[in-house]
C-alpha cells in the first residue's frame, strides 16, 4: 500500500472525507509513521544486512566497542574475515578472564550491551585488520526514512503482507487527539488491542537482555 492508499482508506473509514477534515493528511501520515516504527519494535520485520551505512563497522587497531547505526534493535548476526563470530555477554568474558577487555588479537565473539553499542572479543590487531577492516552485520532495524505526507507514492519499508494491519494503530492515534470531535478513548484502546493482537506487546527492557542473554547462552565454550 502506498502512502496515498493510507489516506484515502483512512477517510473512507473514519467518514472524513470531506473538508474540513478532523484529520489532515500530515497527521495520518504520521500517524502511519508511529504505527510502522511500532510494529517494527513489536515484531522484527526489517531484516538488513546490505545498507552499508547500518551493516558495516570500520575497525581500529586496539578499540574493541564501536556506536552501531541508531536504527539498529538487535544484531543477529556478526561476520569478519569470512566467519560469523559468536555471540557472547559481561557474565560468560568475565568467568574466563577478568582481563578480557584488555585483550588485543583476532575478533572471535561479540557483545551487545541494549544501548547501541557492540563489542568485539578480543579487540583488533594490526594483522586483524589487515585481513578484514570491517564488521559485517545482519541486523534488525526500524526505518531509515519516514514517509512523507508529499509524496503519495512512498511505501512503508515493512513486508506488505502486514500493511493493511497497520491502520489499527493509525486509529488507535487518531482517537487520541485531543479535540471534542476526535477524542474517544475507549476506542482507541479497542484499536490498540487489534494490533496487539497482530504484532505482539511492546518489548521492555528486561525482555530485550533477556533475549539477548539466551542467545549468548548458546555459545560454545570460549577459548583464546
Amino acid at each position: 500500500m502506498q502512502v496515498s492508499d493510507f489516506i484515502s482508506r483512512f477517510r473512507l473509514e473514519r467518514m472524513d472525507a470531506a473538508a474540513p477534515y478532523l484529520w489532515s493528511d500530515a497527521e495520518i501520515v504520521n500517524y502511519l509513521n508511529e504505527a510502522v516504527n511500532e510494529a517494527c519494535i513489536r515484531a522484527r520485520l526489517i531484516e538488513d544486512s546490505a545498507t552499508t551505512a547500518v551493516c558495516s563497522v570500520t575497525l581500529s587497531e586496539g578499540v574493541g566497542t564501536y556506536t552501531l547505526h541508531p536504527s539498529i534493535q538487535h544484531v543477529d548476526r556478526v561476520v569478519w574475515n569470512g566467519a560469523a563470530l559468536d555471540p557472547s555477554d559481561l557474565a560468560r568474558e568475565d568467568a574466563d578472564d577478568l582481563r578480557w577487555s584488555t585483550r588485543i588479537s583476532s575478533p572471535l565473539r561479540y557483545l551487545t550491551n541494549g544501548t547501541n553499542q557492540l563489542t568485539v572479543v578480543p579487540a583488533p590487531n594490526a594483522v586483524a585488520i589487515a585481513a578484514d577492516s570491517a564488521l559485517h552485520l545482519t541486523v534488525k532495524r526500524i526505518p531509515l526514512v519516514d514517509l512523507d505526507p508529499a509524496v503519495g507514492t512512498g511505501v512503508p519499508e515493512i513486508p506488505a503482507v502486514y500493511h493493511p494491519l497497520l491502520k489499527d494503530w493509525i486509529y488507535r492515534c487518531a482517537y487520541l487527539k485531543q479535540d471534542a470531535d476526535t477524542f474517544d478513548e475507549a476506542k482507541a484502546l479497542k484499536f490498540e488491542a487489534a494490533f496487539e493482537a497482530s504484532f505482539g506487546e511492546r518489548p521492555n527492557a528486561n525482555t530485550q537482555r533477556r533475549r539477548r542473554e539466551r542467545r549468548s547462552h548458546q555459545v560454545r565454550s570460549i577459548t583464546f
